[in-house]
């Protein structure tokens, strides 16, 4: 079976992606997207765009943005916009030595075996049975690889870093399927008493970063 490490594109509509943007705080530079958003989603969904695959495809180019700005009459700039918000539920990979506090020498091990980033560790060490071979065939400690394992499957999810992964991990949330068991405020709390401060992230970002979690696959369990 095909290892997944991002959610599916063609299974998240083009509806639930219009809901999320209604109900998020947007950052400043994406908040205009909100603006005419029932009317420019219907213009998507009526040239039969239903997900966020279709709009992956349609809009892949700068090409393809102009040509469908120019036959649907949404402009280049939200059409831009559009794409770098479908992006980012699409995060991209992130390199081993980005996360906090794992040694040169075992991501050196990793990286003569081409295993570099998030992605590559996710498909080679997500399951359990290939974890324990590859811990021995590379050289360090299954308890070292499996917390690399667990940082780079949390940093799956929307809006979670390497030090976000990081500090989830050690606030003993270890996986996505540890972390979509959680509530927000749950998250929260497990945060502050962990760290004895606030967090810099609000409520609404953790609920939001939940909901994107549950559509991805659960590949890995510590």
């Amino acid at each position: 079976m095909e290892i997944q490490y991002h959610i599916n594109p063609s299974s998240f509509s083009l509806q639930k992606l219009k809901d999320n943007l209604l109900s998020r705080e947007l950052i400043p530079s994406r908040r205009s997207l909100k603006i005419d958003l029932e009317k420019r989603f219907k213009i998507l969904e009526d040239r039969k765009i239903s997900n966020l695959l279709d709009i992956i495809n349609t809009l892949k180019s700068k090409k393809k943005i102009e040509e469908f700005s120019v036959s649907s009459g949404i402009s280049i700039e939200y059409l831009t916009l559009l794409r770098r918000e479908v992006n980012s539920y699409l995060p991209n990979p992130v390199p081993l030595k980005k996360f906090p506090g794992v040694s040169v020498e075992d991501l050196d091990r990793l990286s003569e075996q081409g295993i570099k980033n998030s992605r590559h560790l996710y498909e080679k060490a997500g399951p359990k049975s290939t974890r324990v071979a590859l811990a021995k065939m590379v050289g360090i400690s299954l308890e070292d690889l499996e917390e690399l394992v667990g940082m780079a499957d949390l940093a799956r999810a929307y809006g979670v870093g390497p030090v976000f992964a990081r500090i989830l991990f050690d606030t003993g949330i270890h996986s996505i399927r540890e972390l979509i068991a959680y509530s927000p405020e749950e998250i929260i709390q497990l945060y502050e008493d962990k760290f004895k401060q606030k967090t810099d992230f609000s409520l609404r970002d953790m609920k939001f970063s939940l909901e994107i979690a549950r559509e991805l696959h659960l590949g890995v369990e510590l």
